[in-house]
């Protein structure tokens, strides 16, 4: 019998590679900031130098020449003329106060050849104001309508009936008329306001009035206002307001047209 052939020797088991430890990842470099590049400085540029306006002179023998030419003219009468030869002076000293009463005065005097003074229509009414409602009618409030006065009555102005001119006197006499057909309803005064616009200028006319009580049927004399025609006037009214005891308001108005 053949012998047995000895079993062939153990391999002893091949061990696995060692894993290889992972270098750490590099750090990143921090950015390369660049420092800013040096800036000139601003030049500074000086403010330039104005010369300095030099006022053209004034001739003010041509001046006084062309103002006394223009006062002659108007003394004859030549209101063209004398309002040529006052804008002539006025563009070579604009500031010429002669020069400038001269021109006003000229051009007042021209109006006053074609206007005088007119009463307007006379409006009264009643203590309690104006209406806010009427049976049959809508927006009476927007309507302005006046409540009837008590005493039916009205305002009146007389005033020269002629042309004024710078200088002029005038009077204005205002007077209150009755227009009640009833007996024992007498208007007695209470207040008297007076305004006077010119050039749209408001002003306040201070005058002595009369409280007066005037009767039925009958007109009185409550105040008269006295002035002298103003050289610059180009527009001129004068608003009159009478109030009585009761209430009711009379007013009226006298317009330069």
């Amino acid at each position: 019998m053949a012998p047995t052939a000895p079993p062939p020797p153990r391999l002893a088991p091949t061990p696995a590679p060692a894993l290889s430890t992972p270098l750490p990842a590099a750090a990143t470099p921090p950015p390369i900031t660049k420092a800013p590049a040096p800036q000139a400085p601003e030049a500074t540029v000086a403010p330039a130098t104005l010369a300095p306006v030099v006022a053209p002179s004034i001739d003010h023998a041509r001046v006084a020449s062309l103002v006394a030419a223009g006062e002659s003219a108007f003394s004859e009468g030549k209101l063209d003329e004398a309002g040529a030869r006052f804008a002539d002076a006025l563009a070579l000293d604009p500031g010429n106060g002669s020069a400038l009463k001269g021109k006003a005065r000229a051009a007042t005097t021209r109006l006053g050849l074609i206007r005088t003074l007119v009463p307007d229509i006379s409006s009264s009414e009643g203590a309690e104001g104006r209406l806010k409602r009427m049976d049959g009618f809508e927006d009476v409030e927007k309507m302005n309508v006046k409540r009837a006065a008590y005493v039916p009555g009205r305002a009146e102005l007389d005033s020269p009936a002629g042309h004024l001119k710078p200088g002029d006197g005038y009077t204005v006499s205002i007077y209150l008329r009755n227009q009640s057909k009833k007996k024992k309803k007498n208007i007695k005064v209470s207040n008297v306001s007076v305004h006077r616009i010119v050039n749209d200028k408001d002003s306040v006319v201070t005058l002595a009035w009369n409280p007066v009580e005037v009767l039925p049927n009958q007109r009185a004399l409550v105040a008269t206002h006295t002035d002298a025609w103003e050289d610059d006037v180009s527009s001129w009214i004068l608003n009159v307001r009478l109030l009585s005891e009761s209430g009711d308001i009379y007013e009226n108005r006298l317009v330069w047209e």
